[in-house]
């Protein structure tokens, strides 16, 4: 028996599903309803999507047993059911995990991946995956341009990157600042017009109107240039690689070598990030780089041994001092003034501002955070020790899958990357090219992921897998049916 008229249904929900590609990107993170133990909060865009996801789980309850028979589906649930047992296992036998944040790192992931569901059922036609791409489009201006606002015209700046500012205080960018535009930080932005950067460039081959090629043209370089200015290295260097894979499937081979010069622009454009590469190479991979910081008689630092500071201290100290680093909106371009006299300096870093900000982010990385969750994948391997165990930041999806949910929960997630990028490989044959090029999109938007998983949280940022899994659910319902 059916609760609700299909049509009726299929055609608010597709409706809803425009109105979050919109609201998502746009709405600022304002803290809805606070969960207690941590300052991440419920918000307003939570809400909206679980609306959607009842009203399409009341539409299709007739038709659910069908759904969740074909294995994509099941996949789906697999996964969402060895993360439930996980958090179990955290609860009630490694006790790693309290129940109210475990409970909401487990929605919030059923609820962003839910989002396949309703778009892998709802899109039906050409017009739908026009009006979704247009829709993108669009917003993706509104983006770009609040944007450039905040860096010349002052424009708020919201942000969640550490406590304070996760109340939803009203900032503005300080000159150097690395921009956040509608995003809760500028990685979130950036990963989100790394996608967005992909899918114009993929698409550009479809429209023929001379106008349109133009604009998309126009907000693609813009988007790029936007991307530079966030200084975010892995999202820049993954937008490359995404956009030389996009054109090596459509044919267009010889742009790759376009796409390289203009980066070579930006990085000529913008300094702070090009400084921050040359830094990661110098610093990071060559253990190089400018003077380091030598302790002179008089100095006052925290890690001086005068101040006995343990090494398990330290790492603490040191991954609260990375976070306010990365935090704060205040220019990293490279400075000739010596910070020798600084508190939160420890003997052997880099002086240089820049340097000093790049070698603290890949050793946090190193030193503290991809450590825990190695050891929460030791402690655990085939569960984990449960979602939110390993706290907020990871800066890699693939160790934190372990960490969390161990070899069993990682298993069942590259499940579901398995069975998609096996379906979509299939659809490049088609003869449909709008099917063909949003295909293309789609498998570059997974690797421009996978690649910036490595560096960063990327699925856990609820903005960025909201879209991700609503515009892999599109692709989907693409490949499994011919455009009309």
């Amino acid at each position: 028996m059916k609760l609700i008229n299909r049509d009726f249904a299929d055609k608010w929900l597709f409706r809803s599903l425009i109105f979050l590609v919109v609201f998502i990107p746009l709405y600022p993170k304002f803290p809805l309803i606070p969960v207690f133990g941590t300052y991440v909060a419920i918000r307003l865009e939570d809400i909206l999507i679980a609306f959607v996801l009842m009203f399409w789980l009341l539409s299709y309850l007739p038709d659910l047993k069908v759904i969740l028979s074909k294995t994509i589906f099941q996949s789906f649930i697999l996964f969402w059911f060895i993360g439930f047992v996980s958090l179990l296992s955290g609860l009630l036998i490694t006790f790693s995990v309290s129940v109210n944040l475990g409970l909401l790192h487990w929605l919030r992931r059923i609820e962003v991946m839910a989002l396949f569901f309703v778009a892998a059922t709802v899109v039906k036609n050409r017009n739908h995956v026009l009006s979704l791409l247009k829709t993108l489009f669009i917003v993706n201006i509104l983006v770009v341009v609040y944007g450039f606002g905040q860096i010349f015209l002052n424009f708020p700046v919201i942000s969640t990157t550490n406590k304070e500012f996760s109340k939803g205080i009203i900032l503005q960018l300080t000159k150097g600042g690395r921009v956040n535009s509608t995003f809760a930080g500028h990685y979130d932005l950036a990963i989100y017009l790394s996608v967005v950067i992909v899918f114009i460039g993929t698409l550009f081959f479809y429209y023929k109107n001379l106008l349109i090629r133009f604009l998309q043209v126009i907000i693609g370089l813009l988007s790029f240039i936007l991307l530079g200015l966030t200084a975010a290295r892995v999202s820049f260097v993954a937008s490359i690689l995404g956009l030389a894979l996009s054109f090596w499937y459509t044919g267009k081979r010889l742009l790759i070598i376009g796409i390289v010069l203009i980066s070579i622009v930006v990085l000529a454009a913008v300094p702070q990030l090009r400084y921050r590469l040359v830094a990661t190479i110098t610093v990071n991979l060559l253990e190089g780089g400018g003077p380091k910081y030598t302790p002179k008689a008089g100095d006052v630092n925290l890690f001086t041994p005068d101040n006995r500071v343990s090494e398990s201290s330290k790492s603490v100290v040191l991954q609260n001092l990375e976070k306010e680093w990365e935090n704060a909106t205040a220019s990293a371009t490279i400075s000739s003034k010596p910070a020798t006299t600084s508190a939160d300096i420890a003997p052997g870093e880099p002086i240089n501002t820049t340097e000093l900000g790049v070698y603290r982010s890949y050793n946090i990385r190193t030193d503290v955070e991809w450590p825990r969750a190695i050891r929460a994948f030791l402690k655990n391997p085939l569960l984990g020790t449960g979602y939110s165990s390993i706290t907020i930041a990871t800066d890699n999806d693939y160790l934190r899958s372990l960490g969390e949910t161990g070899l069993l929960g990682t298993a069942a997630f590259g499940l579901i990357f398995y069975i998609l990028i096996k379906r979509f490989f299939k659809t490049l044959k088609s003869n449909d090219k709008l099917s063909k090029l949003f295909i293309i999109s789609s498998l570059c938007m997974v690797f421009i992921i996978l690649v910036t998983g490595t560096f960063l949280d990327a699925l856990e940022a609820s903005k960025i897998a909201s879209l991700f899994w609503l515009m892999l659910g599109a692709a989907w319902a693409i490949s499994e049916k011919e455009l009309n």
